[in-house]
């Protein structure tokens, strides 16, 4: 799949911050590389957004970013097939929260379809779609609804179009990504005509149109599962582009000035300054999703007629409460005793999981005897989503240099609307999904590494028989963290006995000693953890606007001696334009 992702403020920044730090740069080569960037900013005009509608901001405060992405269209291109034009029209919302006080940086996407009432400037109030603000008044309306609906005030706003995003993805490189499930579509006379597609499954190289594609896509799920794909999205270019950011600062400034149009306070040296102060502040955070609680089936009349869904008071005010408040630290011990309780069989008959029947076996057999590797398959899969034929795919993906190695996927249906999970295996044993896990879990012959989602387990990842496995939620994390254990646990060597499966591996995988973590080993794994992009969302025009933040400095002296000496400079710089401005209006006298 193609895709471009945006190069966000924060992915700049983060970058900057890396080199800044790493070469121990003055603080007067820190505002030479900030003014590069407000200067590259100044690519396209500033939004048209008034000094009241943005909620002010001071260095390392916390600070709310709002990602928008405009689907206007035009009846040109990929779209000349559609029958008419859109105007402009928010496809996506997304709220960044940057609080260096709380151990996550989250973001959560405002639902397009969710009934609000708007209030268009000289207009009568309308109640419909949430992003019907963006149409009828522009990023101001937008702004003012979500505060006015939501109660959060933001401070910076940042937009992208759908071309826009899709030659940023190409001009940045293409972007390792999983595809969650066969997505296909051609408009034919008569039929429903809308976004064509056509993506096969699984982890693969997506690059421009198809990029756009999956984070566009709009049809046959929920909004929050369309919101989900554009954050997984998202969270992917963080892994593939996280280690490398301080190598292409230049590249990735141009491309993001190209890419995005800002507020006017991102194109200023105090603006930028601000935020930097604040992504220093926020060291070592990770991402969380937060899902927005809407009722995907409402009975109001109203909401039935604009095909909206609705959220009660109570359910915007919870929401809103987890974004801005957080939640707690990754469960590694829960999930370790879950771990522990699927050691055996009767444990397994506990949870919602049915035995794979045998023809779904005979199928994965045959698919299994094409792979030019051990070709390992789940004995197991959820029970809500058992009547659903699982797709089963071998190809070929290409690694950086275009080395090729095979690779299967498996999809598996979890029981609900646009809910699908995976079982995966290829011999490229480094593919960037497979970094920094949050978590390691040792057992007998097997190693598990996890990955989560907020507290949700995202991955469950091993090695075996010289290859890479392992098994990924949907989306929406819809498999509890105990139901996908168990997966990865009753995944084994097709046509191998178990007692040829313990040969093969080192011993049968029961996860009974799921409670002991594995150290981590090296001092390199180490740093990557310290070192993690603390990505910041996006998501763009019909899609998600890549917005990337800083990879992490390591010591809170260096840090504090960083941002001493950018004080300094501020005020050192504040001095020489005002020497400069009374050089050149000296007083009459």
């Amino acid at each position: 799949m193609s895709r471009r992702p945006r190069i966000a403020l924060p992915l700049i920044l983060g970058c900057l911050v890396v080199l800044l730090c790493s070469a121990g740069a003055s603080a007067t080569f820190v505002l030479e590389q900030v003014h590069t960037l407000r200067n590259d900013l100044h690519a396209n005009h500033a939004l048209a957004l008034g000094s009241d509608s943005l909620a002010g901001v001071g260095w390392g405060d916390p600070q709310t970013l709002l990602l928008v992405g405009d689907d206007q269209r035009t009846l040109t291109g990929a779209y000349k097939d559609y029958g008419h034009a859109v105007l402009p029209h928010s496809n996506e919302m997304l709220l960044v929260r940057i609080d260096p006080s709380k151990p996550y940086i989250s973001m959560m996407s405002v639902p397009r379809e969710m009934m609000v009432k708007i209030e268009p400037p000289h207009q009568a109030p309308i109640t419909t779609r949430f992003n019907y603000a963006y149409t009828a008044g522009g990023i101001r309306l937008l702004v003012a609804t979500i505060k006015r609906v939501l109660g959060v005030p933001v401070n910076h706003v940042m937009v992208i179009t759908f071309a826009r995003f899709e030659r940023a993805v190409n001009e940045m490189g293409c972007v390792y990504s999983t595809v969650d499930r066969r997505y296909y579509h051609v408009n034919v006379p008569g039929s429903d005509q809308y976004q064509e597609i056509n993506l096969q499954p699984g982890y693969q190289d997506m690059c421009g149109t198809q990029a756009l594609e999956f984070v566009s896509y709009r049809h046959a799920d929920t909004s929050l599962v369309r919101d989900a794909r554009d954050q997984s999205f998202l969270l992917d270019v963080k892994r593939q582009y996280s280690g490398t950011l301080s190598d292409n600062i230049g590249k990735f400034e141009r491309i993001f000035g190209r890419a995005v149009q800002t507020d006017p306070g991102l194109q200023s040296t105090n603006g930028l300054l601000n935020l930097m102060g604040t992504l220093i502040s926020s060291s070592g955070r990770t991402v969380r999703q937060v899902p927005f609680q809407v009722n995907l089936t409402p009975t109001d009349p109203a909401a039935i007629a604009c095909n909206c869904v609705t959220s009660s008071p109570q359910q915007i005010s919870a929401s809103v409460h987890a974004f801005l408040h957080g939640a707690g630290a990754i469960p590694r011990r829960s999930t370790a005793a879950a771990a522990h309780s699927v050691r055996t069989r009767k444990a397994v008959a506990r949870l919602p999981l049915t035995p794979i029947g045998a023809s779904g076996l005979v199928e994965a057999r045959a698919a299994g005897k094409r792979v030019a590797f051990t070709y390992e398959y789940p004995r197991v899969q959820d029970r809500g989503g058992s009547s659903t034929p699982v797709y089963l795919r071998n190809y070929i993906i290409h690694a950086p240099g275009r080395v090729r190695y095979p690779i299967y996927v498996a999809v598996f249906s979890a029981g609900t609307l646009g809910q699908y999970y995976d079982v995966q295996g290829t011999t490229w044993t480094h593919a960037p999904l497979l970094r920094n896990p949050q978590q390691t879990v040792h057992t007998g012959g097997r190693t598990y590494e996890l990955f989560y989602s907020g507290q949700h387990l995202h991955v469950v990842a091993w090695l075996a028989h010289g290859a890479a496995y392992w098994v990924r939620n949907s989306l929406n994390d819809a498999l509890p963290n105990g139901e996908l254990l168990a997966i990865a646990e009753q995944t084994d060597p097709l046509g191998v006995t178990p007692a040829a499966a313990s040969d093969a591996s080192g011993s049968r995988v029961s996860l009974k000693d799921a409670g002991r973590l594995h150290p981590v080993a090296t001092a390199r794994e180490r740093a990557d953890r310290t070192d993690t992009l603390g990505l910041l969302g996006a998501v763009a025009g019909v899609l998600m606007l890549p917005f990337l933040a800083v990879i992490w400095l390591g010591r809170r002296r260096e840090i504090r001696r960083l941002k001493r000496r950018m004080d300094a400079g501020a005020r050192r710089h504040a001095e020489l334009l005002a020497t400069l401005s009374a050089e050149r209006h000296p007083p009459r006298g």
